[in-house]
């Protein structure tokens, strides 16, 4: 039966919506790999905004150095070289001592061995016991913890409630399975009320294979078996590819339907009514560029797919980690633990539009209500599996589901190239 709801679930909370000013890398450092100085660390930030720089530089490290006697020189770059410059500045020998890293480079940036093993730093880390221990447990790679976690992203499903309205669906009574979502859809579909009824993220990056991760996580489905080898031509894969395939096939989703980079999500556009793998981003947007759609949004739970157990979303877990080729790796560990204490993590997440990691956390005031209504969401999200991999797999498994929607690729022939292309990867 459909999820019955008495009010819409909104992410209105304040200081939820991501901040996005790109900042240039800097320059040099007076520390990392280049120097032994213990008296200085480097700390490279990505994505960060003006706000996010100004709560560092005036309140974060002039504490920090107080405390410690260490000054701390920040770094900063984009999201989408930042991958790149860690390994090329890793490489080159002038890596910053502390990186704050994206959800999946744990595995890929330890198996290079740009990462510095920290289990013998762990006893040490006050925040341990308030972390969830699942977002702990995805700074682990080859039984070794090797990041931090500091801010999530947890994906769902979002709706445009006045479009589910003018279809003849219920924006009280949300989905909870794929059944309950296609049917709506239909609804959605053959009202003729917006461009593509269901969008799944796709974009000029790998937005379409992050929805299908979680459709494989609400369906019971894993990247990897016991012995290692990929999974996706499983049962329970084939069967999440076969609904994705048959929502573009029945125009429950238009494949020519391509959000670009800097244009207004779909759902706050009103081009779709439904975002699967929806996120913070769809909140941020509509209270940045369309305050009145705000209130016409709703965050449903997570689905339930048809060999699923229970509901599954998706987590993007952002983490902190030391360069193994820091000169001053006590140093850097310790502002680790400095940032993930309550204040400083709380006023992270605040400002990076992520939800906090800590347990203690939850009840913040400037999550608002409907904010820790979102995060008691993050209980069914799940992260992708580690693998040194991962980097190059997500955009690899985005193009073969790209031919498999587009119908020049069979649902048997796409589970079958993901699998050899994964098989294939030699670290």
């Amino acid at each position: 039966m459909p999820h019955t709801v008495s009010r819409r679930h909104l992410l209105a909370g304040a200081g939820l919506g991501a901040l996005s000013v790109p900042l240039l890398s800097a320059c040099g450092s007076r520390s990392g790999s280049g120097g032994g100085d213990t008296d200085s660390l480097s700390f490279m930030v990505l994505g960060g905004s003006q706000e996010l720089n100004a709560y560092l530089s005036d309140t974060v490290l002039p504490a920090f150095k107080k405390e410690t006697g260490v000054d701390v020189e920040v770094q900063n770059s984009d999201w989408g070289s930042a991958f790149q410059k860690v390994t090329t500045a890793a490489a080159s020998g002038q890596i910053a001592d502390v990186l704050l890293l994206g959800a999946i480079w744990t595995a890929p940036l330890a198996a290079k061995g740009v990462l510095l093993p920290l289990d013998g730093y762990m006893s040490t880390l006050e925040s341990k016991e308030a972390i969830y221990p699942d977002m702990l447990a995805d700074g682990v790679w080859d039984a070794t913890q090797y990041s931090i976690p500091i801010g999530t992203d947890v994906r769902t499903v979002v709706y445009r409630t006045d479009l589910l309205e003018k279809a003849g669906a219920d924006p009280t009574r949300l989905p909870t399975t794929w059944a309950e979502l296609r049917e709506v859809a239909t609804k959605v579909r053959d009202a003729g009320v917006c461009e593509s009824p269901i969008w799944f993220g796709l974009d000029k990056s790998i937005g379409l294979q992050q929805a299908f991760a979680v459709l494989m996580f609400s369906n019971g489905a894993t990247y990897w078996k016991e012995d290692g080898t990929a999974n996706f031509d499983s049962p329970q894969a084939k069967e999440a590819l076969q609904f994705l395939v048959d929502c573009f096939d029945t125009g429950l989703s238009d494949y020519h339907f391509v959000m670009e980079a800097s244009a207004q999500r779909p759902v706050v556009a009103g081009q779709s009514a439904i975002c699967f793998s929806g996120s913070m981003a769809d909140i941020t947007d509509a209270r940045n560029n369309a305050p009145d759609v705000v209130d016409k949004l709703a965050i449903g739970t997570p689905l339930t797919g048809p060999s699923g157990s229970t509901p599954a979303g998706g987590a993007w877990i952002n983490k902190l980690a030391v360069a193994k080729a820091s000169k001053n790796p006590e140093g850097a560990f310790r502002f680790i633990r400095f940032l993930t204490e309550a204040p400083h993590m709380s006023q992270w997440d605040h400002l990076t539009g992520t939800l906090p990691v800590r347990e203690d956390l939850g009840q913040e005031e400037w999550l608002g209500e409907e904010g820790k209504e979102f995060m008691e969401i993050a209980q069914y999200a799940r992260s992708q599996e580690p693998h040194p991999g991962m980097m190059s797999f997500g955009q690899d498994i985005n193009e073969l589901l790209q031919s498999a929607v587009r119908g020049s690729a069979t649902v048997d022939e796409t589970a079958q190239a993901i699998n050899d292309k994964l098989n294939a990867f030699q670290g």
